[in-house]
């Protein structure tokens, strides 16, 4: 009896036994299962352990190279067929400006000046809105399945997909572009994509990345908010060249030629009205 009672004040003296604890809960993650908690991150007092941030879609408001995120307003127009048309709406606004500008002068001069005068100055002021529809309304780039169609002032570039080295931006969103053998590639400068120097110098500042063929690099989620819709342009046609090269676009080089409509509306009322000007 007391060998008993011995050894029941021997157990009474000795620690407890630990319980085993219950099963920690866990979260799926992409290699596996990873703990969940407080302590789950790595860091002390429940923060996340220092290092590279985890991959993901960029944040609301932020824009890869890829093009804007959906749910925001596109600076380009979607066509039939997939035909997109790339352009500023600025040169537009100016051009319907000037249209008005030209019909008030016009109808003004015509009722109170008619005569000789009042064809030079039509002459000159249509002369002028050759300049002006070249430089404003002509001015676009258009996308296709096939590649782009740059329309510049008075030049045009046909650059298929497999002619396409990469979207940068500059003073305008640049193409660089194979040409025949043995000639060097070709930046094509975009006139309607123009870029303002504060956006440049923002992108310049947060280091915006462009695409090339040789890296494809995209932007990452740490970029800043993408508003200046030149940069939303460039990352448009960036991502659909990438899209173009993984489904294996054939190779091009690149085509330029002449536009002759701009170059008439220019020469001809330009000639009349040194015609005019010679005869008076």
């Amino acid at each position: 009896m007391s060998s008993q009672q011995n050894e029941t004040k021997a157990g009474a003296d000795q620690p407890a036994a630990p319980q085993p604890s219950p099963p920690r809960p866990t979260t799926p993650g992409p290699s596996g299962p990873e703990p969940a908690g407080p302590g789950s991150a790595g860091g002390a007092n429940g923060l996340p352990a220092a290092g590279p941030p985890a991959a993901g879609p960029p944040a609301a408001g932020q824009v890869a190279f890829g093009g804007p995120l959906p749910g925001t307003s596109n600076p380009w127009k979607e066509g039939a067929g997939g035909r997109t048309v790339f352009r500023r709406a600025g040169p537009l606004i100016l051009w319907w400006i000037w249209v008005a500008f030209v019909l008030f002068n016009l109808i003004q001069v015509t009722i109170n000046n008619p005569g000789y005068f009042a064809i030079e100055l039509a002459a000159g002021l249509l002369t002028a809105t050759g300049i002006a529809y070249a430089t404003t309304l002509r001015p676009r780039v258009i996308a296709t399945s096939e590649g782009l169609e740059v329309q510049n002032p008075v030049r045009d570039h046909v650059i298929k997909w497999g002619a396409l080295n990469g979207v940068y931006l500059g003073d305008a969103v640049e193409l660089s572009c194979f040409r025949t053998a043995p000639r060097k590639e070709k930046t094509i400068y975009c006139w309607a994509l123009y870029s303002g120097r504060r956006s440049r110098a923002k992108s310049q500042q947060f280091g915006l990345r462009s695409w090339s063929r040789t890296s494809s690099r995209s932007g990452t989620a740490g970029e800043p908010p993408v508003r200046d819709s030149a940069q939303l342009m460039a990352a448009e046609l960036g991502r659909r060249s990438t899209k173009a090269q993984e489904a294996g676009a054939p190779a091009a080089t690149l085509e330029s030629r002449w536009a002759p409509l701009p170059i008439a509306f220019i020469c001809i009322p330009a000639a009349a009205l040194l015609a005019l000007l010679l005869a008076r």
